[in-house]
């Protein structure tokens, strides 16, 4: 049985080159995809360059076992271009593409346009808005006292008004700390519709927890990034996965979560959807083959999420 970990970064999470070749070697894993992150202009939240440059350089190293990936910024008047350059030096998809642009808008569309051209597949991030507070200084005190803070917000339920009132009002905080809010990546499921009928031959393959939150239909109702609990319900990636041949997912980034928390859903979810699901793990390589192998799928359920889905999309 082929084996693939569709998502995977070189030089993130400790994952030098070395290390990622040392992991598919232990866990019997043929290849993985190696995708980029490039913002151009980032603002504070938590963003790390992944350069398309160290991704090719890995894929020049072990041809047999990476497949390169790259998802030029939207925002970049070139992006269109770069990609098409990348690609005739044997880059096999555009991934992953984490933009604050929203699905409607004239740059997502050219690169778009520009995948289907190209005939390769779409890896895509979905992550929620979302408030936090930075410091106004690098220096370690304000980044500790930044982080103890939301800790606090999140362990208690603090009310983001209240919190905003805290800081405002308590001159140390106040001189220290201002909140933001992150605007999202890739939002939201209205316009990633319509863009799965608009490029019917581009394969989309969604990441990411907004994507996997959505499992159950009481997604909105919850502030948690990845919920816990039983699954309520089909939620709407169920109907996208459904009716639209050209909507994959992997596993990863809220995937395990989401199939976690419910044994008996995912059982269900993922023979249904077998065609449709990648194996990947995002670098965060614990307990997602076991749990897999623990829910007693079929030997052709296996193949597939393992390795055959991937394997089509990219004609490996």
């Amino acid at each position: 049985m082929t084996v693939v970990d569709s998502h995977m970064h070189v030089n993130f999470a400790g994952f030098s080159l070395d290390k990622i070749i040392k992991y598919l070697d232990k866990n019997r894993i043929d290849y993985c995809w190696l995708l980029s992150w490039e913002e151009i202009n980032p603002g504070p939240w938590n963003y790390q360059h992944l350069s398309i440059e160290d991704i090719y350089h890995a894929y020049l190293k072990y041809p047999s076992r990476i497949i390169p990936m790259y998802a030029p910024d939207p925002h970049k008047e070139n992006a269109a271009a770069e990609l098409e350059y990348w690609c005739q030096k044997g880059i096999r998809g555009c991934g992953e593409m984490k933009s604050t642009l929203h699905w409607e808008s004239s740059k997502v569309k050219k690169i778009l346009s520009t995948i289907e051209k190209l005939g390769i597949p779409l890896v895509f991030h979905m992550e929620e808005s979302k408030p936090f507070l930075i410091p106004y200084s690098s220096a370690l005190y304000d980044k500790i006292l930044c982080r103890g803070l939301q800790t606090t917000r999140k362990a208690y339920q603090i009310p983001r008004r209240a919190l905003q009132l805290l800081v405002s009002l308590y001159s140390p905080l106040r001189n220290r700390l201002k909140y933001y809010t992150f605007p999202g990546y890739m939002l939201d499921f209205a316009s990633l519709e319509i863009a799965l009928k608009d490029y019917p031959n581009v394969s989309f393959i969604a990441h990411g927890p907004m994507f996997w939150k959505h499992i159950s239909t009481d997604a909105d109702a919850s502030k948690e990034v990845y919920p816990k609990g039983p699954v309520a319900g089909e939620g709407i990636i169920w109907r996208l996965l459904r009716n639209y041949p050209n909507l994959y997912a992997d596993i990863s980034a809220g995937g395990f979560n989401a199939l976690t928390r419910d044994t008996l859903n995912a059982k269900k979810f993922l023979s249904l959807f077998e065609d449709k699901i990648l194996y990947g793990t995002d670098n965060d390589t614990k307990g997602q083959r076991d749990f897999l192998n623990s829910l007693g799928l079929s030997q052709g359920t296996y193949r597939k999420i393992y390795g055959e889905n991937a394997c089509r999309l990219v004609d490996k």
